[in-house]
């Protein structure tokens, strides 16, 4: 009995590590192309509610692949703002995080929007970090032309 009890504590020890995204925070992103304009906005939702009271947080866009990194000239992209989480935590608050970056190479849109939609790639991934290091992240697939 006692070596049941320890196997399941010692599988129940891997796999509480194994979930790194256990904060949950990210619920929507997508990334909006301004054709007229050579902009590309990266725009995330984001919750509080599995947070602690007045834990300090940050968006940014972590980019992947030649085509985007070359398209706009960087492979990280942060929000402009850091945030907090709210000290009554029983009201779970939604943070709306934007960035827009100009197209360094407005000619690769359409590959561009091909790669992000490219459901087996990982071309834009959103992570919500802090000084602890990265609380959650999530691939976006979802693209808005203008």
């Amino acid at each position: 009995m006692k070596k049941y009890i320890l196997v399941f504590t010692i599988l129940l020890i891997i796999l509480s590590g194994c979930n790194r995204n256990a904060a949950e925070m990210i619920t929507d992103g997508k990334v909006i192309i301004n054709k007229e304009d050579s902009t590309v906005t990266f725009k995330g939702m984001l919750t509080d509610r599995n947070l602690d009271v007045d834990t300090p947080f940050q968006a940014r866009f972590f980019l992947q692949g030649g085509t985007i990194r070359n398209a706009l000239g960087k492979d990280l992209i942060y929000t402009d703002k850091e945030l907090k989480s709210d000290s009554d935590l029983k009201k779970s608050e939604e943070y709306e995080v934007e960035t827009t970056i100009e197209l360094k190479q407005p000619d690769k849109i359409d590959e561009l929007i091909k790669a992000i939609k490219d459901k087996d790639e990982k071309v834009v991934t959103i992570e919500v970090i802090n000084d602890n290091g990265r609380l959650d992240d999530k691939v976006i697939h979802k693209v808005e032309e203008k």
